[in-house]
């Protein structure tokens, strides 16, 4: 009776940590804005904060990015992050026309849609383009932390990468919930 158990105990620790998840929170100086579950194989930087008593008057600081890639040989790039100056999904959607060429050249939108996102209001938008003259599919979710802030989420990955890791990012991007205080 004691070798089934045992088999049986080896085989529900080792499935759990196939499906591990680490949380991590987005805060800028000392603020929570909301956590947001990795999975637990993938690598995580965490972008530094600019002081901004050191910036010239009027200069507004570049937001933090937390960047996330898988631990595979998967060319891809997920990031995540809080543009202070932004108040609305209106002028987050303006924000990410802006960087359409830097992010996606040639962006062809496939789809568009207003969603609710752990009682965030939220705007999805999916498509293809190019990177570096290779074919890619991008995600993005714009989504309504409170009144005042608004957060960004985007992947760009090459269509196989997207394909193996799709549940994956799925999964991160469902994840992301408000931090109130």
């Amino acid at each position: 009776m004691l070798k089934p158990t045992r088999i049986l105990m080896s085989f529900l620790l080792f499935s759990a940590t196939l499906h591990a998840n680490v949380a991590v929170t987005y805060s800028i100086q000392d603020k929570p804005y909301f956590s947001l579950e990795i999975a637990d194989s993938w690598r995580v930087n965490v972008g530094s904060e600019t002081d901004t008593a050191k910036l010239p008057p009027g200069e507004v600081a570049p937001p933090r990015v937390i960047t996330l890639m898988p631990n595979d040989e998967s060319v891809l790039w997920f990031g995540v992050w809080v543009p202070v100056y932004l108040r609305s999904l209106n002028e987050a959607q303006e924000y990410l026309s802006s960087l359409d060429d830097f992010l996606v050249e040639n962006p062809t939108l496939v789809k568009t849609d207003d969603v609710d996102l752990n009682t965030m209001p939220a705007r999805y938008f999916k498509g293809t383009g190019e990177r570096d003259g290779r074919p890619v599919d991008y995600f993005v979710m714009l989504f309504e932390l409170s009144e005042e802030d608004i957060g960004v989420a985007i992947y760009i990955g090459s269509p196989d990468t997207t394909k193996a890791h799709l549940e994956e990012l799925r999964s991160m991007m469902k994840s992301i919930t408000p931090i109130r205080e």
